[in-house]
């Protein structure tokens, strides 16, 4: 399957098989995240993986049943002091030569003056970074013939008690895994002419 492919099979996933996945295949899925890009290297995403059957019949209580009856769900979280680490990921970027031939080049880690950002942008930022991390989860569990389904509804706080989360590490979404109990078709969606603004 190429990326055009995996991109028009995905679909939201709200009723799993209770087949058990493949150990190499939650790793292939959580590696895609790991291979995420992310703003100035932030990498801020962390992950929970939920797959007892204790743990995903508890998981009920914070959020949607169905999700609690994938074989796995993906807590996807945020660490809030990854901005902290920014210096030391440029230091990375620029050892690795992403800056080469561009003005980054001549700036040191430690003279880098990145966007000011307040409290909530900052929140939106890493964020934003997390969800490239999740859709190349979604895409590479397509690859694989697995369903997911991004999930954003659960009491924040109940998940966090669950999973007994540091203050520092926020939870986003949930990303519920398995083979599909059925075959949805594909979802409306808008056409070109009415998402491209302009062309200049």
């Amino acid at each position: 399957m190429d990326i055009k492919e995996a991109i028009s099979q995905r679909r939201s996933i709200r009723n799993f098989k209770s087949d058990k996945l493949k150990e190499e295949d939650v790793e292939l899925i959580l590696e895609a995240a790991r291979l995420a890009p992310s703003g100035t290297n932030v990498q801020p995403w962390r992950f929970i993986v939920v797959e007892s059957d204790k743990m995903r019949e508890e998981l009920k209580g914070c959020t949607l049943d169905f999700v609690g009856g994938a074989p796995v769900t993906i807590v996807c979280c945020v660490d809030n002091n990854s901005l902290e680490k920014v210096p030391d990921r440029l230091q990375e970027l620029s050892k690795a030569g992403a800056f080469k031939g561009t003005a980054l080049e001549k700036v040191s880690s430690s003279g880098y003056k990145g966007r000011k950002m307040s409290e909530e942008d900052a929140k939106r930022y890493l964020h934003l970074n997390l969800s490239i991390a999740i859709e190349n989860m979604t895409l590479q569990a397509t690859e694989l013939g697995i369903g997911s389904c991004w999930v954003m509804m659960f009491n924040q706080q109940k998940l966090s008690e669950l999973l007994n989360l540091d203050d520092n590490i926020e939870a986003v979404a949930l990303l519920p895994i398995g083979y599909a109990a059925d075959n949805p078709a594909p979802r409306p969606r808008l056409s070109l002419d009415e998402i491209v603004i302009d062309r200049v």
